[in-house]
């Protein structure tokens, strides 16, 4: 007879694979909103994903944090806005590991540079200066602007 074993506790990814994670599940979420959305290629300045929007490419930084028990175990989205900045928008992913389940808060530039907190060698967005300013799983700042509600909240 084989012993049962024991489950592993849950452990957090690493910086990297939460970042790709990140990437891959908003590029899904888009393309089954009907958006046509890319991976942007390793390396790419600024952005991690494209998405067209009424005909044009428009740049999308992602920034993942996991938590474990529930989201205010995020404490910041770091972010360098010299190299980060110039994206047309910004998704920031609270990746609930427990089911894998990811909350989106999709900002524009402008929402994006007023949630930034620089300091030396960085900065940060907070999430609960994003929670407030942002709706969860809204997706509808990537609607055409003849329809809003094409793109209306999510799931």
């Amino acid at each position: 007879m084989s012993a049962i074993e024991e489950p592993r506790p849950l452990a957090k990814l690493s910086s990297q694979q939460a970042g790709t994670l990140g990437e891959l599940l908003t590029v899904a979420k888009l393309n089954t909103l009907g958006l046509a959305a890319y991976m942007s290629p390793e390396g790419a300045p600024g952005h991690d994903v494209m998405v067209v929007v009424e005909g044009q490419p428009r740049s999308i930084e992602v920034k993942t944090r996991q938590f474990l028990k529930r989201p205010t175990e995020i404490t910041r989205w770091p972010m360098d806005m010299q190299t980060k900045g110039d994206a047309d928008f910004f998704i920031f992913i609270e990746l609930d590991l427990r089911i894998m389940a990811p909350t989106f808060y999709l900002l524009t530039n402008e929402q994006a540079l007023a949630t930034f907190r620089d300091y030396i060698g960085g900065g940060n967005r907070y999430p609960p200066e994003v929670r407030k300013l942002i709706r969860p799983n809204d997706f509808s700042a990537l609607a055409p602007s003849a329809a809003p509600a094409a793109i209306a909240t999510e799931i």
